[in-house]
């Protein structure tokens, strides 16, 4: 699921909270723009803005603006040697400024009344107060990633890659014959595919099928020279074989995290290079904040 569709989904089912979306940070902080948390009025969290910290100020903070139920902007300052705001102890080195929107059945969450998907393409929304506006956000929706195989290693597989906010869709050759997938599956709405039905002949057919399409990432899973095999000389940078990264796992849960790591660092165009190596910002920054 989403991040935004869990903060709507928990916004939705709790009487009276808070949402606290980051508009803008400077220096290190855990998460970025655009980051949000839902909080109820006795403590209940659902997102994160950062490691635990914030979100325990916030909780305590709740009721005195349930009681006037009007947005605010605050602000959190670690920069500072002692590293102690609020008596938080942040382990960040960084400001972070947040939006608070308080609602009840009487003043329910904008995201809960407007916000609402537009396909496989981004929303753009915007927070803003009293006229001012803080923040624009472009929203992709979840990234969809299809699973080709109906063996044992699917369901770890799928697991893992659900839990880093991917849709799934899981088609087994028992269900879909592979020569019939193109007729029978709208390919065009997967950013990643993985093939793994432990068989030659239709890992080939959905290979050539998978090929001529915009996917952006296509996993094959089996020895090198079976995939060279199966491509038939015909190198294409999108397909990954043997797939997933070298982290030295060999439980299906192992390999499942490093295909998972795979897709992620190929799709965000990164180098899966250790963070201790880079020299820049670790974060990219689809959200862009308004002065």
């Amino acid at each position: 699921m989403h991040e935004i569709d869990r903060i709507i989904e928990a916004a939705g089912r709790m009487k009276r909270g808070i949402v606290a979306t980051i508009v803008a940070t400077s220096g290190s902080t855990y998460r970025r723009a655009g980051a949000r948390s839902v909080i109820s009025e006795d403590g209940e969290a659902v997102g994160a803005i950062s490691g635990g910290c914030l979100e325990k100020d916030l909780a305590a903070r709740c009721g005195e603006w349930l009681a006037d139920m009007q947005a605010r902007v605050i602000t959190y300052d670690s920069s500072r040697e002692d590293d102690i705001v609020f008596g938080l102890g942040l382990g960040c080195r960084g400001v972070i400024e947040v939006h608070i929107e308080p609602f009840d059945a009487e003043h329910p969450l904008r995201l809960v009344r407007e916000f609402r998907w537009n396909g496989r393409e981004p929303v753009t929304w915007e927070t803003s107060i009293d006229g001012r506006l803080l923040l624009v956000e472009s929203i992709r929706p979840s990234r969809a990633l299809a699973i080709f195989g109906g063996g044992p290693d699917v369901e770890p597989l799928t697991n893992t890659a659900e839990q880093a906010g991917y849709t799934v869709s899981r088609i087994s050759p028992r269900d879909v014959h592979p020569e019939k997938v193109r007729d029978t599956i709208d390919l065009t709405q997967f950013d990643a595919a993985v093939i793994m039905t432990h068989n030659y002949l239709y890992d080939e057919v959905l290979l050539q099928t998978l090929l001529p399409t915009e996917i952006a990432y296509i996993g094959l899973l089996g020895p090198k020279a079976r995939g060279e095999e199966l491509l038939r000389g015909a190198a294409d940078p999108r397909v990954h074989s043997p797939i997933g990264l070298d982290l030295g796992g060999e439980t299906p849960e192992q390999i499942a995290l490093s295909i998972v790591a795979e897709i992620e660092a190929t799709l965000n165009r990164r180098t899966a290079r250790p963070l201790r190596e880079l020299d820049g910002p670790l974060h990219v920054r689809p959200s862009v904040p308004c002065r």
